[in-house]
């Protein structure tokens, strides 16, 4: 990965809290879900945005609850076709990217293209249900807050694929529940989520900018 795609979406581990701590000095005053109202210390779990980079003022504070509804809507009227990388600790935000756009910007980044293949070779069906399948689903073991630039870089297929299970196709319901129990789990939170929308196909990563 050249130095240019780095500076935009790499956040390597020296810079990493000064990354953050910018982040959080534009962050919305309002430290309460604006659906509940449920109030945590610090701050909303997470900022919801209509797209990637969104200007932290204009995101939506939301508990974990209401970030779930929000993202079930947002996957089941995505009718295209998008990599889903799972919520991994670490990195500060977890958001679509649309692979026309991405390659656009990035020409030196593998992940576009890789994805591109890979939900070309997917299976249609959800393995869950057996509904149609828009979302094709990889594990994230090993990706963190330091690395996650080398899976922008390479792509999954030689770095997230190397050492977790094959991708598996699912369906919008089922891949949310899958999203929702990592960050349960895990008990990530993001400073940016965006969920799929557009007419491109495209791939959900954590990742910083």
């Amino acid at each position: 990965m050249k130095v240019s795609l780095i500076s935009i979406v790499g956040l390597c581990a020296a810079a990493s809290a000064f990354a953050l701590l910018r982040w959080w000095r534009k962050w919305p005053v309002s430290n309460v879900c604006a659906v509940c109202g449920a109030k945590r210390l610090g701050g909303p779990q997470y900022g919801y945005s209509s797209h990637a980079e969104e200007d932290p003022a204009k995101m939506k504070p939301l508990c974990r609850q209401h970030l779930i509804a929000q993202l079930e809507i947002d996957y089941a009227n995505y009718h295209e076709r998008a990599l889903v990388i799972e919520p991994a600790s670490g990195p500060p935000c977890y958001v679509f990217q649309p692979i026309k756009e991405w390659n656009s910007f990035f020409k030196d980044s593998k992940i576009g293209s890789d994805a591109e293949m890979l939900l070309g070779k997917m299976n249609l069906q959800c393995r869950d249900c057996g509904q149609t399948a828009n979302y094709l689903w990889v594990e994230s073991n090993g990706l963190n807050g330091d690395n996650f630039d080398e899976t922008l870089d390479k792509g999954v297929s030689e770095t997230l694929l190397v050492k977790n299970p094959k991708p598996i196709s699912l369906c919008g319901k089922h891949t949310v529940q899958r999203i929702a129990a990592a960050l349960e789990q895990q008990n990530i939170f993001y400073l940016e989520v965006c969920g799929p929308k557009g007419t491109d196909n495209g791939f959900i990563v954590p990742m910083g900018y």
